[in-house]
């Protein structure tokens, strides 16, 4: 090793060499002569060599992975008096991650090992590994069976499928499929990971996905990205396919933008209107916010009409989906696995596997905190729909039907049928306000009213299954010569990085950008109750 002063032409210099196979270093050279002043030196930065400087945050990597690159500039001050630019400092991080972790592209060789020793602990769990041709990763199908085993015992048939990038060395997508448990929790049922994110990926995923529901007929809300708008219907019927209304509001806003409304206040009062034709659960309502927007703009009634309203507006959808009407909870799900995308494809597996167990570990315990029959989630529903009908008048009627007044509108609310005239105790599985007026009168118990999919024997059927994390001590390595081999000398199956989907140099995004309705809370009038306005505009005479 031979160090020199860093300025030119300076005679300082000192070399040395290790001393055997000890910590031990022998000095050969030391010229300890300066030809220039102190402020010479002071004019020069040291020079940051990564592969030695990445050496120093080694440690702390490995204790804290999550340290981030502006802490890294600030500690290098504190320490070392070097300031580092932010692309320094996350070069340095991605150099000790290397070193620790290993080389990103060696991990999709372990990746049929991987998912051989997933099955091999959990038998049941399904996955489907491809490659092309040529032995390069392709795709990536996973249902643990634990998943498996609670989505077809006690989850309502209706999944959210959304998908994400991961922001390591590749660019490979995140495919996942969610459903609801009997507490309205995020239950997670199949990942993927796609070298790309086209129709055949989708496709390729979906029917995988069929095989783990089985006969089961489910509900698909997705987003309207052309690849699902052909793959959905394709394989799980187009009448089973609801669009999630978040997305569907995205590109109305977008309309308006480029073609319709100009001004905050008009395109307010346009966002206002769609949300009460989509909340509309009546096809009456339905018309009248249609024919109230019509008077509006016409264009923008059109739009609706050519937008396929029988896929996200709740009284056109055929289907029953629990007023599940966007895919955000499956995109909470992806920010649940928001730190691990940042990983290798085998890190990322095993993280998302730990964060799996530890979800159905307190889910589970959980149950021992229920009150009654059903979860804390859907009790406050309850209680809410309860404290709305207190004031209602309620006319009994024969055979459990009751006529429930809302201003100068008379409701028809039969408890043998669980039905409501608003249509909400069917759609959703709960009573309505309107219900909870007809049952308060009679003193009935509310909570015998609510669907079976909500209650303690369902949760308990979910969280039924069993989990076992998958050993690695015995992994195999990667050598030098590309081979996957144990330490028997035992060689495995090894698979090649995904084509064309190495990641260019520099920071990734981290963060989607922020939709322009994204924090917009839909309106709902106390009134009479509708959605889209508030009992202020409201244009029911008041009784």
């Amino acid at each position: 090793m031979t160090v020199v002063c860093r300025v030119d032409e300076c005679p300082w210099k000192i070399t040395c060499r290790a001393w055997g196979s000890t910590n031990t270093v022998q000095v050969h050279t030391f010229r300890n002569v300066h030809n220039h002043s102190l402020e010479d030196v002071a004019s020069y930065k040291p020079i940051l060599r990564s592969q030695r400087a990445s050496l120093v945050i080694d440690n702390v990597i490995r204790s804290n992975p999550d340290y981030h690159p502006r802490q890294i500039c600030e500690d290098f001050i504190k320490q070392h008096g070097m300031q580092l630019s932010y692309s320094q400092a996350w070069h340095l991080k991605e150099k000790a991650k290397e070193r620790i972790y290993g080389r990103p592209k060696n991990y999709y060789k372990l990746l049929p090992w991987m998912c051989e020793r997933i099955v091999q602990k959990n038998p049941g769990t399904i996955i489907e590994l491809t490659h092309s041709s040529d032995g390069h990763f392709e795709q990536l199908f996973i249902a643990h069976a634990v998943s498996i085993h609670g989505f077809t015992l006690g989850c309502r048939p209706i999944i959210a499928i959304d998908s994400s990038h991961m922001s390591g060395a590749y660019k490979d997508a995140i495919f996942s499929a969610t459903s609801y448990d009997a507490n309205d929790s995020v239950f997670p049922l199949a990942i993927g990971v796609m070298s790309s994110e086209n129709y055949e990926d989708w496709s390729w995923f979906l029917k995988n996905l069929k095989k783990v529901i089985g006969d089961k007929k489910v509900v698909i809300i997705s987003d309207r990205r052309p690849a699902l708008l052909c793959s959905v219907p394709e394989i799980f019927g187009v009448e089973n396919h609801a669009h999630c209304y978040h997305h569907v509001k995205e590109e109305f806003s977008n309309f308006l933008n480029k073609n319709i409304i100009k001004g905050n206040k008009g395109k307010e009062n346009a966002l206002q209107w769609l949300d009460s034709i989509a909340y509309a659960r009546l096809e009456h309502d339905y018309n009248v916010r249609m024919c109230e927007l019509r008077k509006f703009n016409d264009a923008l009634a059109t739009w609706v009409e050519e937008n396929s309203p029988e896929h996200w507006v709740m009284s056109k959808f055929p289907k029953k989906r629990w007023d599940k009407m966007t895919t955000n909870f499956d995109e909470s799900f992806t920010v649940w696995l928001r730190d691990e995308r940042h990983y290798s494809i085998c890190h990322f597996m095993m993280e998302h596997m730990d964060k799996l167990a530890a979800m159905l570990v307190k889910n589970k315990e959980e149950l021992t905190t229920w009150e009654g029959s059903i979860g804390p989630k859907i009790k406050e529903k309850v209680m809410l729909n309860i404290t709305k009908g207190e004031g209602y008048p309620v006319a009994p009627s024969m055979n459990g039907v009751f006529g429930v007044c809302i201003g100068k509108s008379v409701l028809n609310v039969d408890t043998m049928n669980q039905t409501c005239t608003c249509k909400a105790w069917q759609m959703v599985g709960i009573p309505c306000e309107h219900a909870c007026a007809a049952l308060l009168s009679t003193g009935q118990n509310f909570y015998d009213f609510v669907e079976d999919c909500y209650k303690f024997p369902k949760q308990e059927l979910i969280y039924s299954g069993s989990f076992r994390p998958i050993e690695t001590h015995d992994m195999p390595s990667v050598n030098n010569d590309g081979v996957v081999r144990d330490l028997t000398g035992r060689i495995f199956s090894s698979l090649n990085p995904p084509h064309g989907t190495k990641r260019l140099m520099g920071r990734p995004r981290k963060k989607h950008i922020e939709s322009q309705v994204m924090d917009r809370k839909t309106l709902f009038c106390s009134q009479c109750h509708m959605a889209g306005h508030n009992r202020k505009t409201c244009k029911k005479s008041l009784s």
